[in-house]
């Protein structure tokens, strides 16, 4: 069976799928680390573990009560914590944009004195933007069919918010639309708690030996949030990873790095932590592979690259047949990819 070949990706899938969920410093993860470093192996290549330090986000409980009813939820990693339940009304503020909130406000909205609700599925995104609004309380709402809760995180920069947040289910979020837009009035009761420290965190890079600046790099997140396996986000990211490692030929192997990130959805910080330690052999880098997101049927494929890759990538899309649903030139800074952006050596 071919490395590349879509049985033998699905069953490296299913195989990382089988270590649970990987949130950044759980076993999960571990497992997920310990597999890659021995397939990589099994390719012939190098292996080195590259150490970094994240905020590790500690999830300690989450609850939110609207019309008397309990609501299943997660809390929002590095979200405010709230000792004392936090009543307030239950607004809706769309995407969370800086214009929505203010035409909020225009409305004579006091958003010190409700709990907003966005439907931006980059919370990361919102949050601030209804921290920085003076919003009291925030929720995370996904279109995903039933109880489907996407967690998410509120801020990429590391710091802790200073509001609750939480995110809720799919089935939750309709209903709750739905009584908002027929005019009625709602309250909720909203908590968030968890805890948040320093810890230091494992990127997996494998080359050839030998291949000291390499010219190209595959790279994925092998962490993901803590309720579910997360199959698309990013099991299939780092099977493809994999797959890639033990398909390339030798003179493309001579030439590149792969590479799998930790602390992926908290902000990033394998992929920063790897872009400061390898500053000085980023030079000659010409591409970044980065496989984030995708696998699933019920999400649009989407290619991100840079306007001088773009006549490239959409050759290849057209001879392969592969759909592509969205283009995003540049690409949009939703994953690892974005901290090679940062790096004044690399263009």
């Amino acid at each position: 069976m071919s490395a590349l070949d879509g049985s033998s990706i699905l069953s490296t899938i299913e195989k990382i799928c089988s270590f649970g969920t990987r949130w950044m410093g759980g076993d999960g993860a571990d497992k997920t680390r310990r597999y890659a470093i021995g397939e990589f192996e099994r390719a012939g290549l190098k292996v080195e573990l590259q150490r970094f330090r994240y905020p590790h986000y500690k999830p300690l409980g989450a609850g939110i009560t609207v019309e008397g009813r309990v609501l299943p939820c997660e809390p929002i990693a590095l979200s405010g914590s709230n000792s004392t339940p936090l009543e307030r009304q239950l607004v809706y503020g769309g995407t969370c944009s800086r214009e929505e909130l203010g035409a909020l406000r225009d409305k004579g909205i006091d958003l010190a004195e409700a709990i907003i609700l966005s439907d931006n599925l980059r919370s990361f995104v919102a949050y601030p933007e209804v921290e920085a609004a003076g919003g009291a309380g925030f929720v995370s709402m996904t279109n995903l069919p039933g109880e489907t809760i996407r967690c998410g995180c509120a801020r990429l920069d590391g710091k802790a918010g200073t509001i609750p947040g939480v995110a809720i289910g799919g089935a939750d979020s309709q209903h709750i639309l739905s009584r908002l837009s027929s005019g009625v009035s709602l309250r909720a009761v909203l908590q968030s708690q968890g805890a948040v420290e320093q810890r230091e965190g494992f990127n997996v890079v494998s080359s050839l030996a030998g291949c000291s600046r390499p010219k190209i790099l595959v790279t994925a997140h092998y962490d993901c949030f803590w309720n579910g396996v997360m199959a698309m986000d990013n099991c299939a990211g780092v099977a493809v990873v994999l797959a890639l490692s033990q398909a390339f030929s030798p003179a493309m192997l001579s030439c590149t790095e792969f590479v799998l990130f930790g602390a992926e959805e908290i902000g990033c910080w394998g992929a920063s932590g790897y872009v400061h330690q390898r500053s000085s052999s980023l030079s000659g880098l010409k591409c970044d592979l980065n496989l984030d997101t995708f696998g699933s049927n019920r999400s649009a494929i989407e290619v991100g690259c840079t306007k001088d890759l773009e006549a490239l990538c959409r050759t290849v899309a057209n001879q392969t047949g592969v759909p592509v649903d969205v283009w995003n030139i540049p690409p949009r800074s939703a994953s690892d990819h974005q901290k090679f952006g940062l790096c004044s050596e690399f263009t």
